[in-house]
């Protein structure tokens, strides 16, 4: 599969991609994961089983509190204001044209944005880029700019999009562990990783005193979305599908008590 969305962003290194583009995580599931966004649980395979299963044990049990020192605090980078800026200045010329610069939308998003940051003692340490496109997509480019269209950030309630972009710092916690995955193309660790990021989108929505339960409401709404709209359908193999997030996000969520 190559969306539009993927040619776009053809000048992203691979970590942007793999961080988190929800067109490509929530397209094209299967018939059991669409079966999802109508209430029925669908069930997963053994493979998905699996992975599901080494998420939650590295993810561990135990408070809030103890579950954010264990996933919060792994070594990260802190980039400064000047290489944000480069940073920002790199993206494809084709979103800079695109660009939000001024409206309540982007007034909702930075609130969400600042307060999600907060909650990771990031405050000031990332910059926020919402550019116009009808499909829904988020990802962190080069490690320090939060990079959303408008397609996603305006239809999620506040919940759900602060999920998101708690996804999207959870890749900043395990970037080593992607970048080994990647180079020695293993799409099952790459999945686990993402199932370890919605792990810190949950708990971060917890820690915001939202329902944890919005994340995985909001992963379904995009996908209504997504269907509705008659986006490009497939399977992206380092995403876990939907319904291995939905058993992971309820199990995790149980854990948290």
């Amino acid at each position: 599969m190559r969306s539009h969305f993927i040619r776009r962003f053809s000048q992203f290194s691979w970590i942007a991609v793999l961080s988190l583009s929800l067109t490509l995580a929530v397209t094209g599931q299967s018939a059991s994961s669409a079966s999802m966004a109508s209430g029925n649980e669908g069930k997963s395979t053994a493979k998905e089983t699996d992975e599901v299963e080494l998420a939650l044990a590295a993810a561990g049990a135990g408070s809030a509190a103890e579950m954010k020192s264990r996933l919060f605090t792994h070594s990260i980078t802190f980039f400064n204001a000047e290489f944000r800026a480069q940073a920002v200045a790199a993206l494809p010329a084709s979103l800079h044209k695109r660009r939000i610069t001024q409206s309540k939308l982007l007034s909702r998003v930075e609130t969400i944005f600042r307060q999600t940051l907060e909650s990771h003692g990031r405050s000031g340490k990332l910059d926020l880029f919402l550019f116009q496109d009808d499909v829904p997509s988020a990802t962190l480019w080069r490690g320090c700019v939060l990079v959303l269209s408008d397609g996603l950030a305006d239809p999620l309630y506040d919940g759900e999009l602060a999920g998101v972009i708690a996804h999207e710092l959870g890749h900043s916690y395990f970037e080593d562990e992607m970048a080994t995955a990647h180079r020695v193309k293993d799409a099952r660790a790459m999945r686990v990783v993402e199932l370890k990021c919605d792990a810190v989108a949950i708990l971060s929505l917890k820690l915001l005193n939202y329902d944890p339960a919005l994340y995985l409401r909001g992963l379904q709404r995009i996908q209504v979305i997504i269907k509705r709209k008659s986006l490009s359908s497939g399977i992206f193999q380092s995403h876990p599908e939907l319904v291995a997030r939905a058993q992971f996000s309820q199990r995790f969520i149980k854990s948290l008590g």
